[in-house]
């Protein structure tokens, strides 16, 4: 039996407690570069700016209407067609979700929005994304030594690159 689809569509403002719930949770929250519990308001206002802002894109994932997961597309250079990417999923997601998440988001990336190049970056000691972007195809570009203080630590940083021909590659493999 073949899964549902996994469809991305704009992030609504309906969305907002949701998602708000989703990224508080603290096995999300563990991951990220802040790692406070988001207000209402704060999240609000990151949700404005992004709004008017034609270079971000603020997806959510779901199968069968249901939201699971949440992309965030950057573009930061429009002339090299060069975005940057970041996104998590809901805490309970099922088995197999970052998987389906990523190839939608990537079809999205290099088909929809006709990018050259998708960049993205984690913690290094989050396994579960280091091998998630590879899996996707990413290619490790940087280590980044301590570049990421938390407020007690500092956190070496791992930059992933990947290009529309290598996608396109991997999408045949």
């Amino acid at each position: 039996m073949t899964p549902p689809a996994t469809t991305l569509r704009p992030l609504q403002e309906a969305d907002l407690a949701q998602l708000r719930h989703w990224r508080n949770h603290p096995e999300v929250r563990r991951y990220m570069y802040t790692r406070h519990e988001i207000g209402e308001a704060e999240h609000r206002a990151w949700f404005q700016r992004a709004q008017v802002d034609p270079h971000r894109h603020l997806l959510l994932a779901e199968r069968e209407a249901q939201p699971f997961g949440f992309v965030n597309i950057q573009l930061e250079d429009a002339e090299a067609q060069r975005a940057t990417w970041g996104f998590y999923l809901a805490p309970y997601a099922p088995r197999g979700s970052g998987q389906a998440l990523g190839r939608a988001a990537l079809a999205h990336a290099f088909g929809d929005l006709g990018l050259h190049k998708l960049c993205g970056d984690a913690l290094a000691g989050n396994e579960r994304s280091l091998r998630f972007h590879e899996r996707l195809g990413f290619t490790r570009e940087a280590h980044l030594r301590d570049h990421h203080f938390d407020g007690h630590t500092y956190h070496d940083v791992i930059g992933f690159g990947l290009l529309r021909s290598e996608w396109q590659a991997h999408q045949g493999a």
